[in-house]
C-alpha cells in the first residue's frame, strides 16, 4: 500500500486592493490588503507513486487539465530542486473557482511546501521556495507564508501587518458566478482608458448611525468594483443587501465573484444568512477568535 499525506488549504479576501499599472512582464502592480481564512477550504490527498510524474484527480472533473497550478507548481519544483516523485493528487474543490478567493494559488503553494518537505535534506531555502512560488502565482507567496500582509508588485512582495480582527463574524458569499481573472483586468483597463476615478479607492461600508464613532465602522476598499458591478449588477445588488442586513463592511474579494461581509453582531449575522439562504446562494461564516 502506498503512502499517503492530506493536505488542506483556505483561501484569502482582500479586505483592501487598488490596480496602479500594466508592467512590462505584462502583469499589474497592485497595492492590497490580504487576509487569510481557513474557510472555505480544499481538501488534496496526495499518494506516492512508483512512476515519477504527477497524475491528477479532481472533483469537479473539469480541473483535471494540464492548466491545473498545481502542475506548474511540480514542474517548476521538480526543475528547480532535481527531485521528481511520482504522485497521484486527489483534489475536493470547496473554494468557488473563479470567486476571487485565491483557491487554486493556495492549493499550489500547499503542495509547494509539501514537496519541499518531502525533499528533506535537500529541501530548498525559504527565499528559494518563495521565488517559485512567484513564477508559479502571484497569490501564491502569500498563501506560503500565510499570515496577513499588505501585498503589492504584482503579488511577490509580502508584508506581514498587525491586523487584529478579533471577535469580528466573517461572512464569505459565493454567489455561484466564474469570473475569470484576465478578463476582469482587461475589463478594468479598458474602463480605466476613459476614466481616472478608476484610480481612486471605493469606500464600502455600511451607512452610519449618529451612535457610531470613525473606529467602530470598517472601511474596505476595491477598485474592481467600479467595473464588475457593471457588468454584474447582481454583486452590487448582493453587497447593498449585507449592509442592509447589518454588516459593518462588505466589500468583493479579488475580481470577484464573491463578497466579504464582516459583522459586529451575531444577530445581524444570522440575518444575512436568512437573506442568502432564501435566494438559496452559497456562504460560508466564521468567529475570529
Amino acid at each position: 500500500m502506498s503512502k499517503t499525506f492530506s493536505l488542506a488549504s483556505g483561501c484569502k479576501i482582500n479586505l483592501y486592493l487598488r490596480i496602479l499599472d500594466i508592467r512590462p512582464d505584462g502583469y499589474h502592480n497592485l497595492e492590497s490588503i490580504f487576509y487569510p481564512l481557513s474557510w472555505p477550504r480544499d481538501q488534496m490527498n496526495i499518494a506516492i507513486d512508483s512512476s515519477p510524474g504527477l497524475t491528477l484527480r479532481s472533483c469537479p472533473k473539469s480541473l483535471e487539465t494540464s492548466s491545473n497550478i498545481l502542475f506548474r507548481a511540480y514542474n517548476l519544483f521538480t526543475s528547480a530542486s532535481g527531485f521528481k516523485p511520482g504522485l497521484k493528487i486527489y483534489l475536493n474543490k470547496k473554494v468557488p473557482v473563479g470567486s476571487g478567493l485565491g483557491g487554486g494559488s493556495a492549493n499550489a503553494a500547499a503542495f509547494l511546501l509539501f514537496l519541499n518537505s518531502l525533499n528533506k535534506s535537500r529541501a530548498l531555502q525559504i527565499k528559494h521556495l518563495m521565488d517559485l512560488a512567484a513564477k508559479t502565482g502571484a497569490d501564491v507567496p502569500f498563501f506560503v507564508s500565510n499570515i496577513p500582509a499588505r501585498v503589492s508588485g504584482k503579488g511577490e512582495i509580502i508584508q506581514p501587518i498587525n491586523l487584529n480582527l478579533q471577535g469580528l463574524h466573517v461572512l464569505v458569499v459565493c454567489p455561484g458566478l466564474i469570473i475569470d481573472t484576465a478578463w476582469a483586468y482587461m475589463t478594468h483597463d479598458r474602463y480605466a482608458k476613459s476614466s481616472s476615478a478608476l484610480t481612486k479607492p471605493v469606500l464600502t461600508t455600511g451607512p452610519t448611525s449618529y451612535k457610531e464613532t470613525g473606529f467602530e465602522r470598517l472601511i474596505l476598499s476595491n477598485c474592481f468594483e467600479q467595473t464588475i458591478f457593471v457588468e454584474y449588477p447582481q454583486l452590487a445588488q448582493l453587497k447593498l443587501q449585507m449592509l442592509q442586513a447589518g454588516a459593518n463592511g462588505c466589500v468583493m474579494s479579488g475580481s470577484g465573484s464573491s463578497l466579504c461581509a464582516l459583522f459586529r453582531n451575531k444577530g445581524n449575522l444570522l440575518q444575512a444568512c436568512n437573506t442568502l439562504d432564501r435566494q438559496n446562494i452559497s456562504f460560508y461564516y466564521s468567529t475570529i477568535n
